[in-house]
């Protein structure tokens, strides 16, 4: 048996030639192409179905779903209607005629379906078929199949005939023993000469091995059991066990085909055929998302961190709000150590987070980057000042001081300034020895404020000056004796930025 190169608890339903690797249904690319072919996400290559033999379930573990396959309206119908046949052309034998070909009728369409039930559930199909599949050759079948029969039972006789009784006992035993063999050849050729050929029987029964006895054995099972409940019905309902019997007989029947059906599906590989059960059909169709996922794992797992990044920033764009690829794509640079890549990342994740809302996990993964890249800040100053919010309220003063110190220089355009400083004030205040330097932040933070309101009315003059014009069209008429608008009156405001000294306060 062949398992997933990625799973290797799950048996392998594809292969992939040019990589030499067995791939089971979540390692390989279903995406719709043109030619609906399925490809690998290593080398992009098509793959090989192989099937289900390496995932069916044993028949002798399916024996519930076996005792269900023909419990529908279309096949009990047929059971019931061919049962009732048998009974009135054996309740009829003055009208001999009449009754041979109804009761040849009743079995070869019961006979009928029952090797389509076969052929169909040997091909993966898990439902029991039409009952039109029953309407023709049923008779043909029969009479080829009493004809098989015969021929062995002839076989065995002349043996023990001409040779010894030793000899044509044994010879009966094998012919009992592949029998069933003997059947699926002939529902598979439909050829009688093929399914009399000993040498393919045996064949058969040789690629099979063991469970092919564990099959014979539950069918003498059931075949024995069947005579029991017409005892236990005759001794209830004397008038209708002999249709009760019917309706049993072939109800079994029905169930043993498609037994035999499913061990040939079963042992598909060895007997030389690939066949995919319906039941996986039926399996919804993956999303990109999770096709996604399913390429990252296998390129993880390949040890492909080039192609791997480059499909994480891929999903980062196609799928903005999906926690669990910038979670995963944060714990990969996190195990592996790239401190390249976390360096680059880590503003995006850290955005993300506050992003979600997940506040609880943004200091702490704050200091996860900063293990692995000591000097890092985000280059970001609304992150910082966030960052800094946090840190502040769960007592680390430093590092919030650390990520506000020195804003004013990297990012003098930014707007909330002035809160930043204030609240490095607060920071600074907190902490020992410091208090100098905190009320050099408070002065700061009061200079960039009048500086920002100072700037704001600078931008708002000519929009008020144009709003006047028109309002008043009559004032545009005055004297230009001055172009231009008039002259701020002077504010006195000096933006003499204090250098913050924060190692003073390691050393303290």
């Amino acid at each position: 048996m062949d398992y997933c190169k990625y799973h290797p608890l799950d048996g392998a339903t594809y292969f992939c030639r040019q990589c030499n690797i067995h791939q089971c249904d979540r390692c390989v690319n279903d995406e719709k192409n043109k030619r609906h072919t399925l490809h690998c996400f290593v080398c992009d290559a098509v793959v090989e179905s192989l099937g289900s033999a390496n995932t069916v379930t044993p028949f002798w573990r399916r024996l519930k779903e076996a005792f269900k396959y023909p419990l529908n309206s279309s096949a009990m119908s047929l059971i019931v209607i061919t049962s009732i046949m048998s009974v009135v052309a054996v309740l009829m034998p003055f009208l001999f005629v009449i009754s041979i070909v109804m009761y040849l009728f009743a079995a070869g369409a019961m006979l009928k379906y029952s090797f389509t039930c076969l052929e169909r559930t040997a091909m993966g199909e898990m439902k029991a078929p039409d009952v039109m599949e029953a309407y023709q050759g049923g008779i043909k079948l029969l009479l080829q199949l009493i004809l098989i029969t015969i021929v062995m039972s002839v076989f065995a006789g002349l043996a023990a005939y001409y040779v010894g009784v030793t000899l044509g006992g044994i010879l009966g035993v094998i012919a009992v023993v592949s029998f069933p063999a003997v059947l699926i050849r002939f529902a598979q050729t439909e050829s009688m000469f093929e399914a009399l050929n000993p040498l393919a029987a045996i064949a058969l029964m040789a690629a099979i091995g063991l469970p092919y006895g564990l099959l014979i054995v539950f069918m003498l099972i059931m075949m024995t059991s069947v005579g029991v409940l017409h005892e236990w019905i005759n001794t209830i309902l004397p008038a209708g066990a002999f249709l009760v019997q019917s309706i049993i007989s072939s109800y079994y029947m029905v169930v043993m085909f498609h037994l035999m059906g499913y061990m040939l599906f079963q042992y598909q590989q060895e007997l030389g055929y690939s066949a995919r059960s319906d039941e996986d059909d039926e399996q919804p169709e993956r999303s990109d998302l999770e096709r996604m996922t399913a390429k990252m794992d296998v390129l993880l797992k390949e040890g492909d961190y080039e192609q791997l990044v480059g499909l994480y920033y891929q999903a980062f764009k196609q799928f903005p709000n999906e926690a669990n690829f910038f979670d995963r794509f944060f714990d990969l640079l996190y195990v592996c150590k790239k401190s390249a890549l976390m360096a680059d990342y880590g503003l995006t994740y850290l955005e993300f987070l506050l992003r979600k809302k997940r506040f609880d996990k943004l200091t702490a993964t704050f200091k996860q980057i900063m293990l692995l890249v000591p000097d890092y800040l985000p280059d970001s100053p609304a992150m910082r000042v966030q960052l800094a919010t946090f840190l502040r309220q769960q007592g680390d003063l430093k590092l919030a001081v650390k990520m506000l110190n020195g804003m004013h220089k990297l990012y003098p355009e930014f707007a909330d300034l002035p809160a930043a400083y204030t609240l490095l004030a607060e920071c600074l205040n907190d902490l020992p020895n410091m208090q100098t330097q905190a009320e050099k932040c408070r002065q700061m933070a009061m200079q960039l404020a009048r500086r920002a309101e100072a700037k704001k009315v600078e931008l708002e003059m000519p929009q008020q000056a144009k709003r006047i014009t028109e309002e008043n069209p009559a004032n545009s008429a005055a004297p230009k004796g001055r172009r231009g608008p008039p002259p701020a009156a002077p504010s006195g405001l000096t933006l003499a930025l204090v250098p913050l000294d924060i190692h003073s306060a390691d050393k303290n």
